[in-house]
């Protein structure tokens, strides 16, 4: 709604890490995909891309090139003015920021600030309850008041009311439709903030196991919002079916955005692993501090020949396997590294220079892994060290 939210968690949540700014990616908005309730038919469809590919070609489209905004978004839970918007290919728009819950809508709620009205509506007219349909928030001005907007304005991006999202957090993907609009907590209700973003209801938090409550809920970061404009993808339906109608939308979702962004997206069956559940030697520093990382931090090796990043890795069976790793080298020179396995090199990949530390890119390299866990160690052989090491995909 228009009204502006108190929320019990902001306080607590201010003074926790920064929300990270991921991309997204694009769907061929030619086809018309038809909201159905999930069943059988549904079901039939051949599933061609995971969540976990999509996800990653999604973040590895998180570039400079691809924002989309000219200035950055506010953290709807942390404040912080640190979350970009991208598009990685035509029509489909990404953000990672928090999740603070939104209890507006038709439900009752103990939140003191609920609303009994949303903004947009089912397909009856009524209210969308927060407790039965899976939406996210976006701001219904342009603060700014300019054209274009340099905020993030769906608006001017072919967006309306109960427009499809995939929703991503710590390895799930849901749907969900864009339900309600926001004014930031130091406006007045005359404006919905365009600025802000970072809001779902309580639906979207229970599916994706987020804790649901309007006071003390939420996440401070780590939430991937892909918008899907055009009217091919606005969902139709009732509070009563409005869920279901969206989660029968999620693969074939995966599935366009999988092949738009196809060359991005990593080798069938890739699973990825992100650099700061691993170690590094002395004086390197998993950061924040650039742009289009995955997941909360990247790895920063210290800038010393023979500083490493340890990376623990799985395989379910033993056997030749692709390692690409997600990097970024804003200098002038190339970083080679020796890439060693449970303490074995398995030989030297060169990480070449990208256009910036923003700028995200992947060097593969195809080595023996055993079943169960393996750790990875990428050294470097120059003085630089490692490049910055984001994640790395295995795959067959």
């Amino acid at each position: 709604m228009t009204s502006t939210r108190t929320r019990l968690a902001l306080a607590a949540a201010a003074a926790i890490a920064l929300a990270i700014p991921l991309a997204v990616g694009n769907a061929d908005a030619a086809t018309t995909h038809t909201a159905v309730k999930a069943g059988p038919a549904a079901a039939s469809t051949a599933a061609t891309y995971t969540a976990a590919q999509v996800l990653a070609g999604v973040q590895q489209n998180s570039t400079t090139a691809n924002k989309v905004n000219t200035k950055p978004h506010i953290n709807t839970m942390t404040r912080a003015q640190n979350v970009n918007v991208y598009q990685v290919a035509s029509g489909v728009y990404a953000y990672s920021s928090s999740m603070a819950i939104d209890t507006d809508g038709s439900d009752s709620d103990p939140d003191p600030d609920h609303q009994g009205e949303t903004t947009w509506e089912d397909s009856n007219g009524q209210a969308l309850g927060a407790h039965h349909v899976p939406f996210y928030v976006l701001g219904d001005d342009c603060w700014d008041r300019t054209t274009p907007c340099p905020h993030f304005f769906y608006k001017e991006r072919g967006m309306t009311g109960r427009q499809f999202a995939l929703m991503f957090y710590n390895g799930k993907v849901i749907g969900s439709i864009f339900g309600d609009t926001q004014t930031a907590n130091n406006q007045t209700t005359s404006d919905n903030d365009s600025r802000e973003l970072g809001e779902a209801s309580v639906k979207a938090a229970q599916l994706l196991g987020i804790p649901s409550s309007g006071t003390t809920g939420g996440v401070d970061n780590g939430v991937t919002v892909v918008m899907f404009s055009g009217s091919s993808w606005v969902v139709n339906g009732t509070n009563a079916n409005l869920n279901d109608n969206a989660q029968a939308l999620v693969q074939k979702a995966l599935d366009s955005l999988g092949a738009s962004m196809a060359g991005t997206t990593p080798p069938s069956g890739g699973t990825l692993f992100e650099a700061e559940t691993g170690t590094l030697s002395s004086g390197g520093t998993f950061d924040s501090n650039h742009l289009g990382f995955t997941g909360t931090a990247f790895a920063n090796p210290a800038n010393a020949a023979g500083s490493y990043v340890d990376i623990p890795v799985t395989a379910t069976a033993a056997g030749t396997k692709t390692l690409s790793f997600r990097y970024s080298d804003g200098t002038t020179a190339a970083r080679p590294a020796t890439i060693s396995v449970n303490g074995t090199s398995r030989g030297t990949l060169n990480f070449p220079t990208t256009a910036n530390w923003d700028t995200w890119t992947t060097a593969s390299i195809s080595v023996p892994l055993t079943a169960g866990t393996n750790t990875i160690r990428v050294t470097g052989t120059t003085a630089d060290g490692p490049a910055n090491i984001d994640s790395v995909t295995v795959s067959q």
